[in-house]
């Protein structure tokens, strides 16, 4: 995954409604299983801890009393354009972890909830090419999306956080008792071999966008503004 599509994808997984272990929902990171190589168990751990650093900072932003989304958008960087379409790619593919579980969500009777998914969804089927919607309401959406999407974020977390009866994001204890594992885990299986496959992920640079704030570069070597 590139960065912004993780972004979208740790989101995701957070906002559902059944636990996800990181167990689970790590090797989609990964993608393709050829392309998990490293290039030794230290550069195995550098990644794993890059990956669950981010998933971190996230839970925070959403477990807060106040709770914050900062989605990391890429940007053009000719033209100074957000770039919305990877994260939402990544927020629906978490989606498709727990289909039922959104199913539910969906019908849940709560007026914000069937406004804020239906939305985000139609923003994936923008960002797919699959949108049935005039042309006019695409690219009113699209304009829309960067500011949208953090609200859309912010409704389902509250509603989450209130069928839970969790002062935090619903994955959070998940992720305290099992990145240790986790990181033991990656460690143990990585590969030897060249490394060129896991260029997207770790290695791949892009311009990105995190609030106010203009990034360039990885998750493993990105400097995050403090909470």
């Amino acid at each position: 995954m590139l960065a912004s599509e993780f972004d979208g994808f740790v989101t995701g997984v957070l906002l559902c409604p059944e636990m996800i272990l990181p167990s689970e929902w790590l090797p989609r990171v990964w993608g393709d299983p050829e392309l998990a190589v490293f290039e030794s168990d230290a550069a195995a751990q550098r990644t794993v801890a890059a990956v669950m650093a981010h998933y971190n900072r996230v839970t925070r932003g959403l477990a807060r009393n106040r709770p914050v989304c900062e989605p990391l958008f890429d940007e053009n960087t000719t033209t100074g354009e957000v770039l919305w379409e990877m994260w939402v790619s990544g927020f629906e593919e978490a989606m498709r972890l727990r289909p039922d579980s959104w199913m539910a969500t969906v019908e849940s009777g709560d007026p914000d909830v069937e406004h804020a998914l239906p939305l985000m969804l139609a923003l994936h089927a923008i960002q797919a090419g699959e949108s049935e919607r005039p042309e006019a309401s695409i690219d009113e959406l699209s304009e829309q999306a960067p500011d949208l999407i953090p609200t859309l974020v912010l409704t389902l977390n509250g509603w989450v956080k209130a069928q839970r009866g969790a002062t935090g994001a619903a994955n959070l204890p998940a992720v305290r008792r099992s990145a240790a594992m986790i990181r033991a885990r990656a460690g143990q299986g990585a590969s030897s071999r060249s490394a060129a496959g896991r260029r997207r992920f770790t290695d791949g640079a892009f311009g990105g966008r995190h609030g106010s704030c203009q990034k360039t570069g990885t998750l493993s070597n990105m400097s995050w503004p403090a909470d």
